[in-house]
C-alpha cells in the first residue's frame, strides 16, 4: 500500500516517527512536511494520506480522498485543531474527553489513545540506579514545583529533559517513573514508563478514559496531584520491592499486548477499510469553503498563542502559588 505520512520529520522521538517505523515494514511510505504546497500529493498518488498531529496547524485544501488525522494535542490546542479537522475525512483523537466535540463537525470520530515502541521504550535488563525517573521539560506552575521538590528529596533520581533516545534505557534504570501529565491528558510519558518495566507513578486523570485502560495498584500507582502524596507513595513503594516489581510487571504485560504503535496502526486501518465501503464519507469541498476555513484557522491561531496560552500559563502559576501543597 502507499502511504503519505504528513508530520515534521526532522524531529526524532515523536508520534509520526514510531508510527513511520511500523508502516514502513509493510508499505512503501512517502513523508511530507512541507504544509504550503499540498498539490505535491497527487505526484505520489497514495492509496490514503495520514496526518500526525506535530503541534503545526494547517487545512488540507485538496480533495483527495481519504484523508485521515490523528490529533494528540487536543487538551492544549483544541480550539485551532477543530478547524484543521473539518478539512479531513476520518479523526482520530488521543484524548477521548474532546472525542464528542470533534463528532460535532465529523461523526468519523474515534478515540485513539498513544502508545509505546518496545524497540525505544521497552526494557533493558540494567541495575536499577536510579530511585525515580522523569524525562521531559520541567514546564512550568505546579509540575515545576513538582519536580524540583522531587530532586530536592529523592538526588539519587534522574530528572531532566535528558535525549529521548535513551528514554528506554534510563526508565529501565529506574525504580519509579513519575509522570505529571499537563491538562487532564493521558500522555505519552504514560505507555513508555509501563513498557520500561518499571513502576510507574501518575497523578489522577478524569474523565478522559484512563479507569478504561488501566488499573490503579494493578498496572500503575495513582496520586492524587499533590506532592505530600506523592512523596508518600515513593516512599512506600522505595521500601516495598516485591509489590512494586509486581505492579511494574503486569504494567508492562499490558503495555505490550494493548498499547504499542502497532496496536494504533492496526486500529487506524480497520477504520479505514470500513468508511472506504462507503463513499458518501468522502465530501469534495469547494475552494471557497478551504479558504473560509483557512482564514477562521487563522485568527484562531493569533488568539490561542496570543492570548489564551498566556493567560492559561499565568493561571496555571496563580494556582500553583495558591495552593501547592
Amino acid at each position: 500500500m502507499k502511504i503519505l505520512l504528513i508530520f515534521k520529520k526532522n524531529h526524532l522521538c515523536t508520534t509520526g516517527q514510531y508510527i513511520l517505523r511500523v508502516l514502513e515494514r509493510k508499505n512503501e511510505v512517502y513523508i511530507l512536511s512541507d504544509k504550503k504546497d499540498f498539490r505535491k500529493i497527487y505526484e505520489f498518488e497514495p492509496h490514503l494520506i495520514l496526518a500526525i498531529d506535530d503541534g503545526s496547524h494547517y487545512i488540507l485544501d485538496i480533495n483527495y480522498h481519504p484523508k485521515i488525522i490523528w490529533i494528540i494535542d487536543s487538551h492544549t490546542s483544541f480550539m485551532c485543531d477543530i478547524v484543521m479537522a473539518k478539512s479531513f475525512d476520518l479523526i482520530f483523537v488521543a484524548q477521548k474527553e474532546y472525542v464528542e466535540k470533534f463528532k460535532k463537525v465529523n461523526k468519523n470520530t474515534y478515540w485513539l489513545p498513544l502508545a509505546c515502541d518496545p524497540e525505544w521504550h521497552g526494557k533493558q535488563n540494567l541495575e536499577k540506579i536510579y530511585d525515580i525517573a522523569f524525562i521531559g521539560q520541567t514546564g512550568k506552575g505546579w509540575r515545576k514545583k513538582l519536580l524540583l521538590n522531587l530532586k530536592r528529596d529523592f538526588p539519587n533520581s534522574f530528572i531532566s529533559s535528558g535525549d529521548c533516545k535513551d528514554i528506554g534505557k534510563i526508565y529501565s534504570q529506574a525504580k519509579i517513573v513519575v509522570n505529571y501529565n499537563v491538562n487532564n491528558d493521558i500522555n505519552m510519558r504514560v505507555f513508555e514508563a509501563l513498557c520500561s518495566g518499571s513502576l510507574l507513578m501518575t497523578n489522577k486523570i478524569k474523565n478522559n478514559g484512563f479507569e478504561e485502560l488501566f488499573e490503579d495498584k494493578k498496572h500503575l500507582v495513582v496520586y492524587d496531584g499533590t506532592y505530600k502524596d506523592l512523596r508518600k507513595k515513593i516512599e512506600y513503594y522505595l521500601k516495598n520491592e516485591s509489590e512494586r516489581e509486581k505492579i511494574a510487571a503486569n504494567g508492562r504485560k499490558l503495555a505490550l499486548e494493548k498499547h504499542t504503535y502497532k496496536n494504533r496502526v492496526d486500529f487506524i486501518l480497520e477504520k479505514i477499510l470500513e468508511i472506504q465501503s462507503n463513499k458518501a464519507y468522502f465530501i469534495n469541498h469547494s475552494n471557497l469553503y478551504y479558504k473560509f476555513l483557512k482564514l477562521q484557522l487563522f485568527f484562531r491561531f493569533l488568539f490561542w498563542k496570543i492570548i489564551y496560552l498566556r493567560i492559561w500559563i499565568l493561571f496555571k502559576e496563580i494556582y500553583t502559588i495558591l495552593f501547592f501543597k
